[in-house]
């Protein structure tokens, strides 16, 4: 609405430096607050205004005067005096006449007879006394809207006179002062104004406005609604607040306090104008309370939120982790507009600190050299707030060799030890004048936004990445560590940022030291097996070590944590076996005898053969089967892992993955899916349905599908399966009966093989 200035100011002559750049502030403040406030703020900046009294400045007068206009004559013209038109208040009057035909009044047979019989006896009454019913527009209502009107039109008036508004305002702006004015003079000239205009020029207001209120009948009135807003004409000031609460331009305090919170005021609405400007916010995006503004807005390509507070405690949702500790009033804080929040239980553990702005505005007896007092401020306020990343804006700072604009910085020099995973705090200093061009203050404030997005960056989600400190290392000391001491990154947190933990009593158990103790995961674990029983220790280890997190997620129905634990702990099993195989296997014959003997071209000549990775997979566990054979071990998971992960790969990706998008599934695709489908075909037809399309698109026998549904029902792989992610020792017997049921056994094909056979990848 407002053109925008080349400069924001420029000093009168006489005048101080210090007060030129006070009127300044006011005059750009107010410029702002016009320009924005009915589309930006949606009217909500009135708040400023309430319960204020008005500075002896008489810039400050005159935009008080327009604000007041046209804050409020919308309210006068297009809600209240129509429904006063609607509604004018009359006042009723009898008149006793004496009347010869035609008459007007109603006729008194009484006082006519009396009459007639006194001057004529006996005669037809020629003359009647009558009674005249008249309502008339002369009400102290309508003479209070009429004395209202005549003083809302001198103020407009007046303030289209102003040569300083004549040369700040759009002509937008003017044709509202002069639309008010018209349709004002319009109001004024209807009858009933006519008829009182001149009796409205001599009342007085106030004595006129308190008769009005007092005889008023109770409820909804329009004159009511004129009374409440000739209240808030009245009482509406730019300026100073005796209640330091209120939230208005100026508090009734010293003028330096004055001035510092105007510079305040200035900032941040300079920042959200250059947003507007760009489209980089919407008036939606921006909340407007009590001593409290936030704005989300767009930088960069991602969205931040911007809070400023005049008098809160804190800079954000933060909640600070200190007790006992003094209050903090950052200006400003720019945060994500997510932040990342770690809690358990509704407890807050941790929560992504913001980026804190402090703005002084030292004039007058303090000059631009002392400035270690904010900063010492500014950095407590970080530390009570877990910020890293402070500015201060000053409009005056001590100048630098070689460039005077350049920002200073404060922040540890690194000459002494500091701890690797602690964040380095600074600070940094930036020059905020109300004399610079609007040009030179907004590339400022785009840097100091870099800045402030710069330390914000997208953080992963808090995941596992913990490191079992090995008992087996060797250093200077001969010290050895714990085998249960973690090395715990928190990559969420910082590039360099981790815990020494116990695996024992803080993995998944400490929520104070493991972000992820909600997640269905299994606590780090090393991987070390040299012969065939530490494999099988291993093994069992692992297993055991889910074990209570497993029944915990199965008594309590939930099917989908508890599948998570049980693919975890199946991987972790595979991960252990295939490492051994690998180091200390030789797998030659094994293979041989998959291609040869089971597979054929199926094994990895075939279009459709095994992937590598269920080979390698496969290889592993019958290698692992021969192995054990040889020795008399408790548990047998390692092998029977092997084999249902592969046959549980190849069915997802034959029949699942080409279709996966026709699918209708509650849970995901597992060995339990295609006995689940065929034990429900009342609800589940559909699915089955897809099933056997797989099989008639890859050229294999349909037919055969329900067979092998029923052998894997009847072969309980599915339960099976399930039973080797929890703790007790897996017997060979079981084993056995996986191992013939996917691979086969003495001439007995496995269901691996039907499927490799009969369903294709595409």
């Amino acid at each position: 609405m407002l053109p925008e200035e080349t400069s924001l100011a420029t000093p009168h002559n006489g005048e101080s430096h210090a007060a030129a750049w006070t009127q300044h502030l006011q005059r750009r403040v107010v410029r702002l607050l016009l320009q924005h406030d009915e589309t930006l703020f949606r009217n909500q900046f009135r708040l400023f205004y309430t319960g204020s009294t008005l500075p002896q400045e008489p810039l400050w007068q005159q935009y008080d005067r327009y604000l007041k206009l046209y804050t409020l004559s919308n309210d006068l013209l297009n809600n209240i005096m129509p429904s006063i038109r609607r509604s004018l208040s009359l006042k009723a009057e009898h008149q006793r006449l004496v009347e010869q035909p035609p008459l007007r009044g109603n006729i008194d047979w009484g006082r006519t007879l009396e009459r007639s019989w006194n001057e004529a006896p006996g005669q037809p009454p020629l003359e009647f006394s009558t009674r005249l019913r008249q309502r008339s527009l002369e009400t102290r209502e309508n003479l209070l809207t009429v004395a209202i009107l005549q003083r809302y039109l001198k103020e407009l008036r007046l303030t289209r006179e102003e040569p300083f508004l004549d040369e700040e305002l759009s002509i937008q702006e003017q044709r509202i002062l002069v639309s008010a004015e018209e349709q004002t003079e319009r109001e004024l000239a209807a009858p009933y104004a006519r008829l009182l205009a001149e009796q409205a020029k001599h009342v007085n207001l106030d004595e006129l406005s308190q008769e009005v209120a007092t005889h008023l009948p109770p409820g909804n009135s329009a004159y009511r609604d004129l009374l409440a807003w000739w209240q808030r004409f009245q009482n509406f000031r730019l300026g100073r607040s005796i209640d330091l609460s209120a939230f208005t331009l100026n508090s009734e305090r010293d003028n330096e306090k004055r001035d510092a919170w105007l510079y305040e005021l200035w900032i941040v609405l300079e920042i959200l104008h250059l947003l507007s400007d760009n489209n980089l916010l919407a008036s939606q995006d921006v909340q407007i309370a009590t001593d409290q503004l936030q704005s989300t807005f767009l930088w960069q390509g991602r969205r931040f939120r911007l809070h400023y507070n005049r008098q809160l405690n804190t800079a954000s949702g933060y909640e600070s982790d200190w007790q006992n500790s003094p209050a903090t009033r950052p200006d400003y804080a720019i945060e994500r507009a997510e932040p990342l929040e770690i809690r358990h239980k509704g407890e807050l553990i941790w929560r992504e600190p913001p980026v804190l702005l402090d703005a002084k505005y030292y004039l007058g007896n303090l000059d631009g050299d002392n400035t270690h007092l904010p900063i010492k401020k500014l950095l407590g306020d970080m530390t009570l707030l877990n910020a890293h990343i402070g500015m201060l804006l000053f409009p005056q700072l001590p100048e630098q060799a070689g460039n005077e604009e350049a920002p200073r910085v404060i922040q540890q020099a690194n000459k002494q030890y500091n701890s690797t995973g602690a964040s380095a705090q600074s600070v940094h200093l930036y020059q905020l004048q109300p004399t610079q061009s609007l040009d030179d203050l907004q590339e400022r404030l785009r840097e100091i936004l870099d800045l402030a997005v710069q330390h914000l960056p997208e953080r992963p989600a808090p995941i596992c990445q913990g490191v079992m400190l090995d008992r087996d290392t060797i250093n200077a000391s001969n010290t050895l560590q714990s085998s249960q001491l973690v090395l715990c990154p928190k990559r969420h947190i910082g590039p360099h940022t981790f815990d020494v933990v116990n695996a024992d009593t803080d993995c998944l158990q400490n929520a104070r030291l493991c972000h992820v103790i909600d997640q269905p995961i299994l606590p780090p674990f090393v991987v070390r097996a040299i012969d065939e029983k530490q494999l099988a220790q291993q093994t069992a280890q692992l297993r055991q070590r889910g074990e209570t997190l497993l029944q915990l997620a199965e008594q309590n129905g939930d099917e989908e944590r508890a599948e998570l634990l049980r693919t975890r702990v199946i991987n972790g099993i595979a991960h252990v076996t295939e490492q051994y195989v690998k180091q200390f296997a030789k797998t030659e014959d094994v293979e041989e005898e998959f291609e040869r003997w089971v597979f054929t071209r199926h094994w990895k000549h075939d279009p459709s053969c095994l992937t590598q990775t269920n080979r390698d997979s496969l290889i592993s566990g019958e290698y692992i089967w021969k192995a054990f054979q040889r020795a008399e071990l408790p548990d047998w998971a390692a092998p029977a892992v092997q084999f249902c992960r592969t046959l549980e790969s190849e069915l997802k990706r034959r029949f699942y993955d080409p279709r996966r998008r026709d699918f209708r599934l509650q849970q995901k695709f597992t060995l339990g899916t295609i006995p689940y489908i065929y034990q429900n075909l009342r609800t589940e037809q559909y699915n089955w349905n897809l099933l056997l399309q797989r099989v008639k698109d890859s050229g294999g026998n349909d037919n055969e599908l329900e067979v092998i549904a029923q052998r894997m029902c009847q072969e309980d792989i599915s339960r099976k399966r399930n039973k080797l992610a929890h703790g007790e020792n897996i017997t060979r017997l079981l084993a056995a009966e996986l191992r013939t049921s996917i691979i086969g056994d003495g001439g007995n094909p496995g269901i691996l093989l039907w499927v490799v056979k009969n369903v294709s990848t595409r």
